[in-house]
């Protein structure tokens, strides 16, 4: 029996990509005390400034429980600091501290890294046109 499953074999292949690239990069992350998510979190804010817990949830498509968690390790592990909205009592600020950006191309070589590995094994360049459409898609789910 031949379904006809495209184009949702996609979300199967963004999920089999995920999971490997938690998989293979676990140990890498947890010698600098992080994990892939705390790693995206450091890298949103270096590149975006402060932000609130709400918006990182957002942004980076996480649920608000699991941005708690992280945020509260990164600033028991010194990466960033939370305090509340000046503005907005109820929302705390997450920014990056000095030694958040200290570990940032550490992070930044290991994400890298696999990636470049996957693009070379599968004679991909970097500047296939999926990617433009993988940012496209990830620019809506974003503003939604």
């Amino acid at each position: 029996m031949v379904l006809n499953t495209f184009p949702g074999d996609i979300a199967q292949a963004f999920s089999v990509i995920h999971r490997a690239f938690l998989r293979d990069t676990k140990q890498e992350y947890a010698a600098l005390g992080l994990n892939p998510t705390s790693a995206y979190i450091l890298l949103y804010l270096a590149q975006h400034g402060p932000s609130t817990q709400s918006t990182l949830a957002h942004a980076l498509i996480i649920d608000k429980g699991q941005i708690t968690r992280e945020i509260k390790k990164s600033v028991t592990l010194g990466f960033v600091t939370k305090t509340v909205s000046t503005t907005n009592r109820t929302a705390n600020i997450v920014a990056i501290t000095a030694a958040g950006k200290a570990i940032l191309p550490t992070i930044i070589t290991i994400r890298n890294q696999w990636w470049q590995t996957r693009l070379t094994r599968n004679h991909i360049q970097p500047d296939a046109p999926f990617v433009q459409s993988i940012e496209k898609i990830q620019d809506e789910l974003i503003t939604h």
